[in-house]
C-alpha cells in the first residue's frame, strides 16, 4: 500500500519551517555580531583606544626593486607598484584589502596606500635613493569590529559574506511571517505586533527629522 502524498500546504509549511530554522543557524554568529556592532556603531562615544597603535619606520628597497624600470604607461606602473607592495606584505607584514598608488616621474617618488578595517599604512618611496618611509595606524579593536560591520576596506570576500547574511535574514523574516500566518490563533496578535513595530519605526524617523 503506497504512502499518502502530503498536501501541498503541509509540504510548504514543513519546508518553510526548515528554511526558517536553518537560515538562522547558518548565520547565527554573524547575526549576533552585526546586532552587537550595530549598537556600538550607534554609540560612537563608546569608542575606545584599546589596542590602538601607531608606528613609523625607515626601510631600504632591496636591490632588485631599486632597478625596476618606470615609464609613463599606467599599466606598467601598476605592475611595478604591485611588486613593491608584495615585498612590503611579505617582508614587513603590511596589510590592506584596498591598495592604491601614485607615481611622480619628476620627483621619482612613489606613494603606496594600504587600507584595511580600522587602519591604514602609507608608504613613501624615493626611488632613486631606495629609501622607504612606512607609517602604520591602527584604531583599535572596537574600531575594527565597527568597520567590519560596515564592510569598510574589508575586501570583496567580506562583502559577499555580508550579502549572504542579508539574504539569510530575509529568509528568516519572511518564513517566520508565513509560519505565523498559518496559525490563526496567533495571526492577529502577530500582525498587530508587526504594525506596532512599523509605527515605532515611522515615529522614530519623523522625530529624527526635527
Amino acid at each position: 500500500m503506497s504512502s499518502a502524498v502530503p498536501k501541498p500546504s503541509v509540504w510548504l509549511s514543513k519546508t518553510m519551517r526548515l528554511v526558517h530554522i536553518y537560515s538562522s543557524m547558518l548565520v547565527l554568529v554573524l547575526l549576533l555580531f552585526f546586532a552587537v556592532t550595530g549598537i556600538t556603531l550607534n554609540h560612537p562615544e563608546w569608542q575606545s583606544a584599546v589596542g590602538a597603535s601607531s608606528n613609523s619606520q625607515q626601510l631600504q628597497l632591496p636591490d632588485e626593486l631599486k632597478t625596476l624600470p618606470w615609464s609613463d604607461d599606467e599599466l606598467e606602473q601598476a605592475v611595478q607598484a604591485n611588486k613593491i607592495a608584495d615585498w612590503l606584505r611579505a617582508q614587513h607584514q603590511v596589510q590592506g584589502a584596498v591598495f592604491n598608488f601614485s607615481y611622480d616621474p619628476d620627483e621619482q617618488l612613489l606613494e603606496l596606500d594600504f587600507k584595511r578595517p580600522a587602519g591604514y599604512s602609507t608608504v613613501v618611496i624615493e626611488l632613486a635613493a631606495g629609501q622607504v618611509e612606512l607609517s602604520t595606524e591602527y584604531a583599535g579593536t572596537l574600531a575594527l569590529l565597527n568597520d567590519l560591520h560596515k564592510g569598510r576596506y574589508a575586501g570583496s570576500s567580506w562583502k559577499w559574506l555580508i550579502d549572504i547574511t542579508g539574504v539569510a535574514c530575509l529568509l528568516f523574516g519572511l518564513t517566520g511571517f508565513y509560519l505565523l500566518w498559518r496559525q490563526p490563533s496567533r495571526r492577529r496578535s502577530g500582525i498587530n505586533t508587526a504594525i506596532f513595530g512599523v509605527i515605532v519605526m515611522l515615529l522614530a524617523y519623523l522625530a529624527a527629522l526635527h
